[in-house]
C-alpha cells in the first residue's frame, strides 16, 4: 500500500504539481515495497508467494478483485498509517465474498499494525506487530496447523544480519528505476514525532557481508542502481561505516538516505560516503520554533545546524533539508520568517511536512490525552494535512499558513535556484 497520500484538494491544486515536491512523490511512487519482498523470502519453499501493489488512488473493488484471480489463502498486507483505513476496506472487500469467507485469511503488519494492532484487529483476521522477519513465518506455520492466532508480536531481539535478500523477481520482468536497501532498523534517538525507536525495537544494523549480497543481488538486474536506504538514521550507529560505503562505490550505486547533522563533525567519514556515490541526505532540522523532546544529541541550536549542512554540501553531497511546520509555539508569523529564510537558504534541496502525530509515538500520546487529535480517519495522517488543534492559531489557520508556504517555497523560481545550488555541489563531487 503505497502511494503519496494529500487530504486537501487546495493543496493539491498549489503545491502538489509544483517541481520540487512532484520529483519526490514521482521518485517515492518508484520506490518497490521493500518490506513485503523480505519477509516473503521467509516463506517455506512449498509456499507461492505473489505480489500486488496498490497506488492508493485506483478503484478499490478492483484491487481486491486482482488479489482475488491469485486464489489466495492467506493475504498479508502492509501499510503506514495514511493508507490504513484504504487496507482495511480492501480486506473487509476480501472477507465479505460469500464463496472465500471460511477460505483466505487477512493479515496486516508494518508499523501502523505495530502501533494500533487493536484498531486493526477489528478490520483483519490476523495482526503482526514488531520484525516481520520473526512473525510471518509462525503464521504460516499455525495457519499450515490449523492453530492461527490473531495476534503475533516479534520481541525485538531479531538479529538483522539474519534478515534474507529480498525477492526481487516478484516484482516481475520489469526491473524497477530505483531500489531499496536497509543497512540498519529503528533509531537511538527517541524524538517525539517518530515512531521508529519506539516500534522497531533497539537500533539494529546489518552486517557486511549481508550488505554486499543484497548489492550484488540487485545490480545483476540493475547494474549501477539507484538505491535509497530505507534506514531511520544511516550514520547513527557506532559501526564502522567504511565496508558498507566501499561496497556502494565498487557497485557503482548512486544512493539517498537520512541521517542527521551530527554527520558534519566527521569530515573524513563525509569524504568516504562523497567518494561512494551518495547523491543527497535528507537531514531533519525539525522546527524552527521548537525543540522536540527525545532528540539526545541531535539537538543544537539553528545557526550551528545551518552550519553543519554547509559543511555537508562542500564534501560534494546535496542536504534535502526537512522542516516540520505546526510545533507547539508555532504561528503564522513564524512560518512567514521560515519562508523568508528560504528564500536564501544554503541547502540544495527542501522538504515541508506538518506535524504528524503518528499512533504509537510520544507526540500522539499527548495530544490525545490533552484531548487535541481533530476527529477523522487515519486517511488524514498524511504528513501535508493539520490532524490535531494548534497551540497558538486555529487548524484552518495552521492549514492555510502551509498551504502559502508550500506555494511561496517550491515556486518555480525558488526551485531554479536550488536546482543550481545542487549543480555546483555536484560539481564539488566530481572534483573530488
Amino acid at each position: 500500500m503505497s502511494g503519496l497520500r494529500v487530504g486537501h484538494s487546495e493543496l493539491l491544486a498549489r503545491g502538489m504539481s509544483l517541481p520540487g515536491l512532484s520529483r519526490r512523490a514521482s521518485a517515492l511512487s518508484q520506490l518497490p515495497p521493500l518490506g513485503l519482498l523480505t519477509i516473503a523470502a521467509t516463506a517455506p519453499p512449498d509456499w507461492q508467494v505473489s505480489l500486488v501493489s496498490d497506488d492508493g488512488v485506483g478503484d478499490e473493488s478492483a484491487i481486491a478483485a486482482q488479489i482475488q484471480s491469485h486464489q489466495p489463502d492467506i493475504v498479508a498486507f502492509s501499510c503506514l498509517t495514511p493508507a490504513a483505513d484504504r487496507a482495511a476496506r480492501i480486506s473487509e472487500l476480501i472477507r465479505s465474498q460469500p464463496s472465500c469467507r471460511d477460505q483466505v485469511v487477512t493479515v496486516v503488519g508494518g508499523l501502523h499494525a505495530t502501533a494500533a494492532p487493536d484498531w486493526c484487529q477489528t478490520r483483519f483476521d490476523v495482526v503482526t506487530c514488531g520484525d516481520g522477519e520473526s512473525t510471518l513465518p509462525r503464521v504460516l506455520a499455525d495457519f499450515a496447523a490449523d492453530r492461527l492466532q490473531h495476534r503475533y508480536r516479534a520481541d525485538g531481539s531479531y538479529a538483522l544480519a539474519q534478515s534474507p535478500t529480498p525477492r526481487w523477481e516478484l516484482l516481475g520482468p520489469e526491473a524497477p528505476p530505483r531500489y531499496t536497501l536497509q543497512t540498519m532498523r529503528g533509531c537511538p534517538w527517541a524524538c517525539s514525532f517518530c515512531a521508529a525507536s519506539r516500534l522497531l525495537g533497539p537500533a539494529r544494523t546489518k552486517s557486511d557481508q549481508q550488505i554486499e549480497r543484497e548489492l550484488a543481488a540487485i545490480a545483476r538486474i540493475r547494474p549501477r542502481p539507484w538505491l535509497e536506504l530505507a534506514d531511520d538514521n544511516t550514520f547513527a550507529s557506532d559501526r564502522d561505516h567504511g565496508p558498507m560505503l566501499d561496497a556502494l562505490r565498487r557497485y557503482g550505486a548512486r544512493w539517498f538516505t537520512e541521517s542527521d547533522w551530527r554527520i558534519a563533525l566527521r569530515p573524513d567519514l563525509l569524504r568516504q560516503i562523497a567518494a561512494s556515490g551518495c547523491r543527497q541526505i535528507l537531514i531533519g532540522l525539525e522546527s524552527s520554533v521548537f525543540r522536540y523532546g527525545g532528540m539526545g544529541a541531535k539537538t543544537a541550536d539553528w545557526q550551528r545546524m545551518i552550519d553543519a549542512v554547509e559543511a555537508i554540501q562542500s564534501a560534494g553531497i546535496v542536504v534535502n533539508a526537512c522542516f516540520i511546520v505546526g510545533a507547539d509555539g508555532e504561528t503564522p508569523a513564524s512560518i512567514e520568517r521560515l519562508g523568508d529564510f528560504l528564500e536564501t537558504a544554503p541547502m540544495g534541496e527542501v522538504q515541508l511536512t506538518l506535524q504528524t502525530p503518528f499512533p504509537g509515538t510520544s507526540l500522539y500520546d499527548s495530544l490525545q490525552a490533552n484531548r487535541r487529535l481533530l476527529p477523522g480517519d487515519f486517511s488524514c495522517y498524511t504528513l501535508f494535512d493539520v490532524v490535531y488543534r494548534p497551540d497558538q492559531m486555529t487548524a484552518d489557520e495552521l492549514q492555510n499558513a502551509f498551504h502559502e508556504l508550500i506555494s511561496r517555497v517550491f515556486r518555480d523560481d525558488a526551485q531554479q535556484r536550488r536546482d543550481l545550488i545542487q549543480k555546483s555541489i555536484r560539481a564539488i563531487a566530481r572534483r573530488q
